[in-house]
């Protein structure tokens, strides 16, 4: 992040010289900047133009005409940027007709502007070949692009703008194609009835084929080109699914730095064993070691023929850690430094600094107050990357105040009182005040910056709320039953200047909402000037009457005789999913028992089964209840299931709360025994990089310290029973001279009886040992939510055999008093299996279901959890599941989630979003996400700078980010983009060479370009 000086910064731009062909003069003007300046020229399609300049002028000659984004950066590390649109010597614009083979399509180029007669060249943009020179042109369906010269030699075209015309193509024939899935090999593909063309027809598959049919297809994409007699050909696409699905997990060991000392092994599942391997390095065993850092693609062939395909992401682990100290900057002359203390890794160190000019060295000096990022590599290529931050000599401290706006006017006021520094003090409000106190003020975010005598400057801001003279009650008449539709909530107004109008959340606009169920409601009052007010409550119902439902209630248990009676001895089986008809899914508890509450109707429940509890043959599935409801209506529907003895030991470790510099870090790792098998002897392992400290555990006496940065359970220190889970909170103190943004890895590993190598042989050996990576940041919300795989970058890209993803939910009660009740709803992406959702563990005794729709209702009643500032610990809780995506999506699926908090009666808090995207890792492929626009990276490979060139059909604020493929953001700003093309450059002189990923969230939709820098 580069620092920002006290005074405004602007590049404007004025057109010396008109370009015609490659001869204009644009001469770009700063202020706020002190020389020399480095600036930047990042013209479309052409390579980056550096010039150095003393003065607050630069000229870039040979110009094309063609838009462009300038980035300048001055001696104190201040930078300003714009971009041009352009200026061609004229205009043009292309119409075309679509091609009908045989019949050719047609493009014509209108010319407004230079001098006529025109000369045209059209040219293929694929194999950039020319195809003619007339106007207008016939042409076969492609992509072309134009170069037009006038008559005074001026050129303009396709080159120096991002355009390309495109002749569409009409198909001369249609014809669908029609599958059978693969039961391993013998799937089939036809082509079905060809409407249009002119017969015979003949066939060219993707599989070499020739005939209209082709079979023994294994599962996988499959295309066939279609030619009639006249030559006319359209290509279609298809799918052969295939059944059983083969599930492959893997788990990477990573390498260290540059080293190929990283490994891989995968695991199959769902097949007949034994399963054959072929990775993409060209290795066919389980496990493929000596291994570069990078993705490892692998396709596993079971005993029939079935395949499944997955991968493994290999990262990159570094032994360099840094601590540094600093020196405060003048606010005035850059007089601030910065230096490392670095270990670890092999001596020397090559370190490099974000600054201008460049620097290198353990210390960075000559510093502005500001951010600085540092790049360290080792030796052995061994590298760490970290930011630090220079204070101001001089700290401006700022206190705010101000008074409310009243409803839509503008009578509010905002007032700052600055300390420190040297006096006196000038003003600047972002609404152009110069005073320390600003009225006559609507309702809004107001940013006031207070320079002192010695330039140093801080800037806060103040929002005006707008108070309102209206308040509003709700008083609520609970439902007579909890399916009756007869509660009902009235807004009680007052204040204000009437009539008032109403908005509720379900619709109503009327004063009392009526014949409603119990449920969340909320409702927003407008008084005749525009004056608001919101209130919120819960419609609850009444719990004694029971006469408007039944309960179909069952408990699943052993069946060890197989007689489908639960007889004594034979316990229930917790964490089975029951699915009831219409209404939606529950899971066993501790005794097996679950239970849905409906009205009169015709139900079926059936279990999903599950292979560790199969059911016993005795037993049938899909059962018909028919209820009639009436008070204390209960209906019995048991299932006998047998028990297959598995071992099956689950470790995961999450955040439970952040690594911020000089505070507490908590990790929670939780081992849960999902298997079939009281584990008495299982042993665990947890490993640390160093950099902050040595973990204090809580409960302690169950971990044992070993080797530096590793602690272990030994066999008998733990035992579960199935179902069971036992978490460990892990506290870091973490140092304060830690960098922000620095990586750091942990390792977990479990296993239910020694030596720990015998992880390969549990039921499902991908969860048994994890990397599990962090990074230190300045500060987060307590409510968040997590997923593992997080992915590569901001958009988590996955493959498709990361098939099982795993969420985390931690809430905490930051409120003034207990909360009695919390219900967290989270709704399910559509592109998950809502039928595998596996609760994995809960911080306290909780209810889950799932709707119909797929909405997850997580349910604490009586956990009254404490306020934070009663107990901070205790404040806390969480919940994990695991849950499946559908298979055969298409890439660029996005599975997005986050969730719904409710504490007791009050409105909920919102987690962040997570993300995880499906990918092809051999190159990321754009995916059109809506009129938001679209970007590509140039130049790609990169080295110094690079530019987002964006297309946009509007304008809008967005966010530029850069990330490394481990999903660190690196750079992070705001930029404005506006209707047409243009380019947003980014110097990367301080990264070092690898794959990155280029960010663009727009209307908050993401997406993503691979971006490789070579150096």
């Amino acid at each position: 992040m580069l620092a920002m000086a006290a005074k405004a910064q602007t590049v404007s731009f004025t057109l010396t010289q008109a370009p015609c062909n490659n001869d204009g003069i644009l001469t770009a003007t700063f202020t706020g900047l002190t020389p020399p300046l480095s600036v930047d020229w990042n013209i479309y399609n052409q390579p980056t133009v550096n010039h150095t300049v003393n003065v607050l002028t630069d000229a870039l000659t040979n110009y094309s005409g063609a838009y462009l984004y300038i980035v300048v950066t001055d001696a104190n590390n201040v930078t300003a940027s714009n971009y041009y649109q352009g200026a061609p010597p004229f205009t043009y614009s292309v119409a075309t007709t679509g091609a009908a083979c045989p019949a050719l399509g047609t493009a014509t180029a209108t010319v407004s502007g230079g001098l006529p007669p025109y000369t045209y060249q059209w040219y293929d943009i694929q194999t950039m070949t020319n195809v003619g020179t007339t106007n207008p042109i016939s042409l076969p369906a492609g992509q072309y692009g134009l170069t037009i010269t006038d008559a005074n030699g001026c050129v303009w075209g396709s080159m120096y703008y991002q355009d390309s015309t495109e002749v569409p193509n009409i198909p001369a024939f249609s014809y669908p194609i029609t599958t059978t899935a693969a039961s391993c090999t013998n799937g089939t593909a036809t082509v079905g009835a060809i409407t249009g063309g002119t017969p015979p027809y003949s066939y060219l598959w993707s599989n070499a084929a020739t005939t209209a049919s082709i079979n023994s297809l294994i599962m996988g994409s499959y295309n066939v080109t279609v030619t009639d007699a006249l030559g006319c050909s359209v290509t279609n696409y298809t799918y052969i699914q295939q059944t059983p699905q083969i599930g492959v997990n893997t788990t990477p060991t990573p390498a260290t730095c540059t080293q190929n000392d990283g490994a891989a092994i995968a695991f199959g599942s769902g097949g007949v064993p034994p399963y054959t391997y072929l990775w993409t390095n060209g290795g066919t065993t389980q496990s493929i070691s000596n291994l570069l850092a990078g993705y490892y693609g692998v396709t596993l062939t079971d005993a029939n023929g079935c395949i499944g395909n997955g991968g493994a992401y290999v990262s990159s682990s570094t032994p360099v850690t840094a601590t540094y100290t600093t020196t405060p900057s003048s606010c005035t002359a850059a007089t601030g430094s910065a230096t490392l203390t670095v270990s670890g890794g092999a001596a020397p160190y090559t370190i490099s600094w974000s600054t201008f000019p460049a620097q290198t060295g353990l210390t960075a000096s000559n510093l502005s107050a500001g951010s600085y990022h540092f790049h360290i590599t080792d030796a052995n290529g061994c590298v760490r990357d970290g930011s630090v931050n220079i204070p101001p000599i001089d700290v401006v401290t700022l206190s705010l105040s101000g008074t409310n706006a009243t409803c839509l006017q503008s009578d509010g006021s905002a007032s700052v009182t600055a300390s420190g520094g040297t006096l006196p003090y000038s003003y600047l409000w972002t609404n152009g005040g110069t005073t320390a106190s600003i009225t006559n003020l609507a309702a809004g975010n107001y940013g006031v910056t207070v320079t002192d005598a010695n330039g140093c400057n801080t800037t806060k801001n103040r929002y005006v709320a707008s108070s309102s003279p209206v308040s509003v009650g709700l008083a609520s008449t609970p439902a007579t039953c909890i399916f009756a539709a007869d509660g009902s909530v009235n807004a009680n107004p007052a204040g204000g200047t009437l009539p008032y109008t109403y908005a509720w959340n379900n619709g109503p606009t009327t004063q009392n909402n009526t014949s409603i169920a119990a449920g969340y409601y909320s409702v927003y009052v407008t008084d005749a000037v525009g004056c608001t007010a919101s209130a919120f409550t819960y419609l609850g119902y009444n719990a004694a009457n029971n006469s408007c439902y039944c309960t179909i209630t069952g408990t699943i248990y052993d069946d060890a005789n197989g007689n489908c009676i639960q007889d004594a001895g034979e316990l229930g089986i917790q964490n089975i999913q029951v699915h009831c008809s219409n209404v939606g899914y529950a899971y066993t508890d501790a005794n097996g028992v679950y239970s849905f509450i409906v009205p009169t109707g015709s139900y079926t429940i059936t279990e999903t089964v599950q292979n560790f509890y199969p059911l016993s043959a005795c037993q049938a599935n899909g059962i018909v209840v028919n209820v009639t409801a009436a008070a204390n209506c209960v209906n019995t529907v048991d299932f006998a299931n047998s028990i297959n003895p598995i071992h099956d030991i689950h470790i995961s470790t999450w955040d439970y709360t952040f690594a911020v510099p000089g505070n507490t870090y908590q990790q929670k790792t939780i081992i849960t025994n999902d298997g079939t098998v009281a584990e008495s002897n299982l042993i665990a392992g947890y490993t640390t990089d160093g950099q902050v400290g040595a973990p204090s555990f809580v409960p302690g006496g169950i971990f044992a310290a070993g080797p530096p940065d590793y602690y272990d359970i030994p066999a008998g220190n733990l035992s579960l029973n199935p179902g069971a889970s036992q978490d460990f909170y892990m506290n870091y103190t973490v140092p304060t001279n830690i960098p922000l943004n620095t990586s750091l890895v942990f390792k977990d590993s479990t296993v239910y009886t020694s030596p720990m190598s015998n992880w390969l042989t549990d039921y499902t050996p991908w969860n048994n040992v994890n990397y599990f990576t962090t990074y230190t940041m300045a500060a987060y919300d307590p409510n968040f939510k997590e997923v593992k795989p997080k992915g590569v970058g901001p958009t988590g890209l996955i493959t498709y055999d990361d098939s099982t993803l795993e969420y985390m939910v931690h809430f905490q009660n930051i409120g003034n008093y207990k909360a009695q009740n919390v219900v967290v709803i989270d709704t399910l992406d559509a592109d998950l299996d809502w039928t595998t959702l596996h609760p994995v563990y809960q911080s306290h005794p909780c209810v889950v279901t799932i709707d119909e729709l797929g909405v997850a209702k997580f349910t604490f009643n009586n956990i009254n959890l404490p306020a934070e500032m009663n107990d901070a610990q205790g404040s806390n809780g969480m919940f994990t599941y695991t849950i499946k995506t559908k298979p055969n999506l298409p890439l660029g699926t996005q599975f997005t989630n986050n969730a719904s908090i409710y504490f007791d009666f009050n409105a909920p808090v919102v987690t962040n979003t997570t993300v995880n995207t499906l990918y092809d890792p051999s190159g990321v492929k754009h995916v059109a996400l809506g009129n938001e626009g679209s970007f590509f990276v140039y130049p790609n490979p990169a080295s110094g700078t690079f530019s987002a060139v964006i297309t946009a059909t509007g304008d809008a604020a967005a966010t530029l980010s850069l990330t490394d493929i481990s999903g660190r953001v690196l750079m992070s700003r705001q930029i404005s983009v506006q209707k047409g093309t243009h380019a947003v450059a980014t110097d990367i002189n301080h990264l070092s060479s690898g794959i990155y990923f280029v960010n663009l969230n727009c209307n908050n939709k993401l997406q993503t370009q691979k971006l490789v820098i070579m150096k």
